[in-house]
């Protein structure tokens, strides 16, 4: 371990070369075997307080075939990207506990997942990875040596998050402050270890990163517990990215996600931390005042980390605001950017409604459809920035007089003292 500090900068210290598991290598070979898997901590020197730091789990980028945890950077006609270890020890003298995730690489031959990542098996994006094979002397690989390769980074940026979290007391971490993020390979890795393989991140951020439409819309939905995301890319990016990257950003703002989508002007796929940034597209209020990758990724994380402290008495007045039909009550309880997801409606998770306005309008309608509705029997529970409420409905429908009784839940996700999601589930009579 050791400790350092740049100039101006919080000191420090960093523990190298983590063990965080072990994963397959050599498939299809005559050589198969396995071998660890490392990672690096920048913490900040000091004690942790006592209810714990936030943290920020990085991967590195490299066309899923070449850079490491300590050594991402690369040049595109004089432009360069900051590397993933400088974003953890800058952020670390900011009192985030970070790690940077080393990974397994294609040319290793991973052995495939246990289970199907990527919807779509057939096709891939690889004009920019077959010229990176080109340059490290490989030979080109095979469509199934390539989607192994890619959904293995995918399983072992998962698996790093994961085991950060469990050790979570070691470095003094606020489980339910953890954040997930990268640079291009590294960055699409946190999306599909977030949305795909359902790390529980409180916040994505992808440089230059996406996910393929299909992916997107598949595993992007309900917006309940799902992590708010911070996404850009480069003016003049690779082909390839910009598309996936709205497919992300498109598809949280529609599932009611927290979401900030900045254009680089004038770079490449490689920008640094200082480039100016230009907001495209946002849920989140306060983003466009930010004019560096490296200001909208701190004012993101300090937005979207804020510690949960709703209780089990705020949904007991949220219950009861209910049954006395109090709307302003309700939406005291609310936050500003809060989602509702009803429970019947034409979408998988009933009908959405995003936004204050929205959601007064939904919670209204119940009253309307039920005029003297009553939810009783209510009980919660809360653990983190996640909680339920079961209750039973009574009432009698407005449009035929037929009197109702059915059992339900609503289960909700925290945004510091406030309500973001809630949604709601309840038994079908037949």
């Amino acid at each position: 371990m050791t400790t350092t500090s740049c100039a101006g900068a919080a000191p420090i210290r960093t523990e190298l070369d983590l063990c965080y598991g072990e994963a397959a290598i050599g498939h299809g070979t005559d050589r198969p075997g396995v071998r660890a898997l490392r990672m690096d901590a920048y913490l900040p020197a000091g004690a942790a307080p006592p209810t714990g730091r936030p943290a920020l789990v990085l991967a590195h980028g490299g066309a899923y075939h070449r850079g490491a945890k300590d050594r991402d950077e690369f040049d595109q006609d004089g432009a360069h990207n900051t590397p993933v270890h400088e974003y953890c020890a800058r952020f670390a003298a900011r009192g985030y506990a970070c790690f940077s995730i080393g990974y397994r690489l294609t040319q290793e031959r991973a052995a495939p997942q246990a289970w199907p990542i990527k919807r779509d098996r057939g096709s891939s994006s690889r004009e920019r990875i077959d010229w990176v094979r080109a340059q490290l002397g490989l030979p080109p690989a095979s469509h199934d040596e390539l989607l192994n390769g890619v959904e293995a980074v995918y399983a072992d940026v998962a698996n790093a998050f994961r085991f950060i979290g469990e050790n979570a007391a070691r470095w003094g971490i606020d489980t339910e402050r953890m954040a997930i993020g990268g640079f291009s390979a590294g960055g699409f890795a946190a999306a599909y270890a977030a949305f795909a393989l359902g790390v529980p991140a409180a916040a994505l951020i992808g440089l230059s990163a996406g996910m393929d439409a299909e992916d997107a819309a598949y595993y992007v939905h309900g917006g309940r517990g799902l992590p708010p995301v911070l996404l850009f890319y480069g003016e003049h990016d690779l082909p390839a990215i910009p598309p996936r990257t709205e497919a992300l950003a498109s598809r949280a703002a529609q599932a009611g996600l927290g979401m900030r989508h900045y254009l680089v002007p004038g770079k490449p796929h490689f920008y640094d931390r200082a480039a100016p940034v230009v907001l495209q597209q946002s849920t989140m209020a306060g983003g466009e005042a930010c004019a560096t990758v490296e200001d909208a990724m701190l004012r993101f994380l300090d937005d979207a980390l804020v510690r949960p402290s709703v209780g089990v008495a705020r949904l007991e007045a949220f219950a009861q605001a209910w049954t006395r039909h109090d709307i302003d009550a309700l939406m005291d309880c609310m936050a500003d950017d809060c989602v509702f997801h009803s429970g019947a409606g034409p979408d998988a998770g009933g009908t959405r409604y995003i936004g204050r306005a929205a959601v007064r309008t939904g919670f209204l309608r119940a009253w309307a459809d039920f005029p003297d509705a009553q939810w009783t029997r209510a009980r919660h529970v809360v653990t983190g920035r996640r909680g339920m409420s079961e209750w039973t409905f009574v009432g009698t429908r407005a449009s035929d007089g037929q009197r109702i009784e059915v059992d339900g839940c609503d289960l909700f996700t925290f945004h510091g003292d406030k309500i973001r999601v809630k949604d709601s589930w309840r038994k079908q009579r037949s």
